[in-house]
């Protein structure tokens, strides 16, 4: 993990210390420390770090043993499944507001993805040990913690199913549809991932990313410069993404 910045009492946490769990307005629609007492939070929280990444730099490690969670407070990151011979794929993208368990919390405490900054990232690293202890005696942050769980492993779980049984046109515009939607909120949005990412979000090589990107274009669904995407038949791309 090579971290630009650590700041151990998160003094310059804009007063998140508490708030970045307390207030699901500021840890996306999902809270799972609402559950918690004032007591409980705080012992968690004393131990919280706020940690500051730069773009390209990697928060977690596919594999390597996982002791935190992490909350985003600001920036974007992309969640990689790392494969054989060096074929990745993008399974999720996480961003401000957001909490990612890493995919081994409550099961092999183990990172079961690779995650890493797209842009410049400030987040908060939670001792997953303190978590586990209130597990066992708070029934309400289990079943919170379980729901967090389960809705990140189902939207994994759904993306790799389209990319399996997708051809190429529909997963390229699933992707499009993704980042406009999901991600970026606008049309046209402007993306910061390169075109080798776009490539492992849609699971194929770049090339032929590229080349149905293209495709899309000539039929004068979407409008692309270098950064920036267009949609401009967003039915026509809803009609590719259904058919696959």
């Amino acid at each position: 993990m090579h971290a630009s910045t650590t700041l151990n009492n998160c003094d310059s946490c804009d007063g998140c210390k508490y708030n970045c769990c307390l207030n699901s307005a500021t840890c996306g629609a999902t809270n799972i420390f609402n559950g918690l007492s004032p007591e409980e939070l705080h012992m968690i929280m004393d131990t919280k770090r706020q940690i500051k990444f730069r773009a390209g730099e990697t928060l977690t490690k596919q594999n390597t043993p996982l002791t935190h969670l992490i909350c985003i407070k600001s920036g974007m990151a992309k969640v990689v499944s790392e494969g054989p011979k060096g074929k990745n794929i993008i399974v999720d993208i996480i961003k401000d507001n957001n909490i990612f368990t890493g995919g081994g919390t409550v099961i092999d405490e183990s990172h079961h993805f690779t995650v890493a900054a797209l842009t410049d990232v400030e987040c908060c690293f939670i001792d997953t040990t303190k978590i586990f202890s209130y597990l066992a005696i708070n029934s309400s942050f289990a079943i919170d913690m379980m729901k967090l769980y389960n809705g990140q492993h189902i939207k994994m779980h759904q993306t790799l199913i389209n990319l399996i049984h997708k051809y190429m046109p529909g997963r390229v515009a699933d992707t499009l549809l993704y980042l406009k939607n999901d991600v970026y909120h606008s049309n046209p949005y402007q993306f910061v991932l390169t075109k080798q990412e776009l490539a492992d979000m849609s699971g194929m090589t770049k090339e032929s990313f590229i080349r149905n990107l293209k495709d899309f274009e000539d039929s004068g669904i979407i409008s692309h410069s270098r950064n920036s995407i267009h949609i401009l038949k967003e039915e026509d791309l809803i009609e590719i993404s259904k058919n696959g």
